[in-house]
């Protein structure tokens, strides 16, 4: 491998690793706040920070675009690709509460849970399930698809990494949630992967929080 490609590959890695860092952290603040309205604020200051960050990297040309999948290309493509993942999305959805039922209520660390008479539960629902879906699917798809590319060029490794990252950052929700999160980010990294873009996985990410929170 030449110098510049084991630079490109380093590059794209270390913006990958940050970039997830306060993810990984973010849990931390729903086992240790002391209200719902106190952890929905960490959880948004964590996102933007990590999105504030690939914003800047973008800026500098260290990233481009579409190395975030921010590809509006093949207009018609996306909308077909679209309906398809929501279709396996929902049908995972709906197999998970059979297959996985036995994790029901197994290890959770999470402390602060929705509270849908809090004055934030609105704008939560609108700009915090849409600043998860957008933050969530730059990241954990279209930067993981671009950094895990620059290590190697098997699909399957790539769907399998992506997946199991995306799983440990809901590391404080639960097994049952965990293992749903990795089944999601296959299936989500899966379409990404035949359409070069996040846009299809950030709609249906948004729906299927909708669907499960409202």
């Amino acid at each position: 491998m030449s110098r510049s490609r084991m630079n490109a590959v380093n590059h794209k890695g270390m913006i990958y690793l940050i970039a997830v860092i306060p993810f990984l952290l973010n849990d931390l603040s729903n086992i240790h706040a002391s209200s719902y309205e106190q952890w929905v604020l960490v959880d948004y200051a964590c996102r933007m920070a990590s999105l504030l960050f690939l914003g800047v990297m973008v800026f500098k040309g260290r990233l481009k675009p579409d190395d975030l999948g921010l590809s509006l290309d093949r207009k018609g493509r996306l909308a077909f690709w679209t309906l398809i993942l929501a279709s396996m999305t929902m049908v995972y959805c709906l197999a998970s509460e059979v297959l996985l039922k036995p994790f029901e209520g197994v290890w959770s660390a999470t402390v602060v849970e929705y509270d849908r008479e809090s004055a934030f539960f609105l704008v939560d629902m609108t700009f915090g399930l849409t600043l998860v879906a957008v933050s969530e699917e730059i990241i954990f798809r279209g930067l993981a698809l671009s950094a895990l590319k620059a290590y190697t060029r098997n699909p399957v490794v790539i769907v399998l990494v992506s997946a199991l990252v995306f799983a440990l950052i809901h590391w404080s929700t639960g097994a049952k949630n965990i293992l749903d999160c990795f089944a999601y980010g296959m299936i989500f990294m899966a379409v990404t992967m035949r359409v070069r873009s996040i846009i299809p996985a950030t709609v249906v990410h948004f729906l299927l929080d909708y669907y499960l929170l409202v």
